[in-house]
């Protein structure tokens, strides 16, 4: 109610010196009295056609067949929302319980004291506005909740549906109230529930969750029995010591078709590119070899610019190649137990020539007492290959270092270098697929491809790798796999 804004006020009594002296009091406190009744009925009527903001009632009216005050006080809630103080003279408990089911604002015994007429309408005023206040908000939340293109649920602690709009139907088929109180698993996989659930439990009983807050895919389940692709992000909040979640959900059938069709695309033209590479480095090779004839110093110089370019190119084609088949699943690893320092010696051999060149140490510390790992050998070395070749590509003076030790039941492989090093807010994304489109952190070049492919490679053979580094000062890439069974025994 805005301060130049009078209150507007009914007065319902069938006594008129009493309606005559009330009206006289609310004028004088600055309340507007827009209408006067004697009767339930002719209550229900005005309070139709004034919709005044607040209404005085008496709770007992003459006459065997008339209205009484609490009967019509609730007509008026139900068909105008208009909140009601009862003022009268009979206060028993039978009808403060009669009243109580009308919700009234505020019950005042006749004889009444002024000033506690007057608090009590300033705190129904208020309370009026308050609850109208809340009303509107809960309005423009259902509106915004409702119209969302996402399926919004909450779930309660014992993981039931409390609450779902209407895009939950949209999305697996089932109308809202023949959802609400089931689990939330019901509408995922039953291979995914017992992981959903556990999840669920694991956070109420610990506090901690790897998946709350996040964005999760995962594939959810639709009335007609169909699996579909979806992606989900879960939320936590408290009411008293009452946990909730609430879980957004959406579709991304057609999003990960693109993302297929993506993948496909640029296996396809890998696949077609790779070859005439190949023959291009073939020709390249045969013509540096003196197959050809005597070649000048100015045709040697462009050949050797030919090769480089094209080892290059052919690395980037074999890197694309390989993130198809990690994006797509079709990548698979063949797990021996091999022996590390070997792996060391065939992956970093083909760099010594180019740390040569540039006058940098190349140093592998060989283990004197062999160490055998659990691991894909030609996966393994093309991980570290990437590293190895990384870290050439970023240092123009000083050595990069490669050494092992054993922890905990894993090998782990350092490859420290002297190079540039990594800015802090470039490390968190390094082996992520946001790193392969905003390319190498340097203007030394390179897509960043190699440093994501090195991390999925390790993911598949159960190991890890992970960096520490600072920026002008150089970086340390550790890859750690689990020890095999030959040297475990040790």
């Amino acid at each position: 109610m805005g301060e130049q804004q009078k209150a507007k006020l009914m007065l319902v009594d069938d006594e008129v010196i009493i309606t005559n002296q009330l009206e006289e009091f609310l004028n004088s406190m600055g309340y507007e009295v827009v209408a006067v009744a004697s009767s339930g009925e002719e209550a229900v009527q005005l309070a139709k056609s004034h919709r005044p903001d607040l209404i005085l009632m008496d709770i007992m009216m003459p006459g065997k067949d008339r209205m009484d005050g609490i009967t019509a006080a609730g007509e008026i809630r139900k068909e105008c929302d208009i909140p009601v103080i009862f003022i009268t003279a009979y206060g028993g408990e039978k009808i403060i319980d009669r009243a109580k089911n009308v919700d009234p604002y505020g019950f005042v015994v006749k004889p009444f004291q002024e000033h506690e007429l007057k608090a009590t309408i300033e705190f129904a005023l208020y309370r009026m506005k308050l609850e109208r206040q809340l009303r509107e908000s809960e309005q423009k939340y259902r509106f915004v909740i409702d119209t969302a293109t996402e399926a919004i649920l909450t779930i309660d602690g014992q993981s039931n549906i409390a609450f779902c709009n209407q895009a939950v139907e949209d999305l697996f088929g089932y109308p809202n109230e023949e959802i609400a109180g089931k689990p939330f698993s019901f509408i995922v996989p039953e291979r995914l529930r017992l992981d959903f659930e556990n999840e669920i439990n694991r956070f109420i009983l610990t506090g901690e969750s790897e998946i709350i807050g996040k964005t999760i895919e995962s594939f959810g389940w639709h009335k007609n029995g169909s699996e579909f692709p979806m992606e989900y992000t879960l939320t936590t909040w408290e009411i008293k010591e009452d946990v909730f979640f609430t879980i957004i959900a959406r579709d991304i059938t057609e999003r990960k078709r693109i993302e297929q069709m993506k993948s496909d695309f640029v296996s396809l033209v890998s696949h077609q590119l790779k070859t005439p590479i190949a023959a291009v480095m073939g020709c390249i090779d045969n013509m540096l070899a003196g197959l050809t004839g005597d070649l000048t110093d100015k045709q040697l110089e462009y050949l050797h610019a030919m090769e480089e370019i094209n080892q290059r190119n052919y690395r980037i084609i074999s890197d694309l190649l390989n993130i198809s088949r990690i994006e797509r699943g079709i990548i698979s690893v063949e797990i021996a137990e091999v022996n590390l320092g070997e792996m060391l010696q065939d992956a970093a051999k083909p760099f010594e020539q180019n740390a040569i060149d540039r006058d940098l140490e190349l140093i592998v510390d060989i283990p004197e007492n062999p160490i055998f790992v659990s691991a894909d050998h030609d996966k393994y070395i093309e991980a570290l290959s990437n590293i190895i070749h990384n870290a050439l590509k970023f240092t123009d003076k000083g050595s990069i270092h490669i050494s092992t030790q054993t922890q905990n039941g894993s090998a782990i492989v350092q490859v420290k270098d002297t190079g540039s090093g990594i800015m802090k807010q470039n490390i968190q994304k390094l082996f992520t697929k946001d790193q392969i489109f905003t390319g190498a952190p340097s203007s030394k070049g390179g897509c960043g491809l190699g440093l994501y492919i090195a991390k999925e490679f390790m993911k598949l053979m159960e190991g890890d790798i992970t960096v520490s580094s600072k920026f002008n000062q150089g970086s340390t890439f550790c890859f750690s796999l689990p020890l095999g069974e030959k040297s475990k025994k040790k």
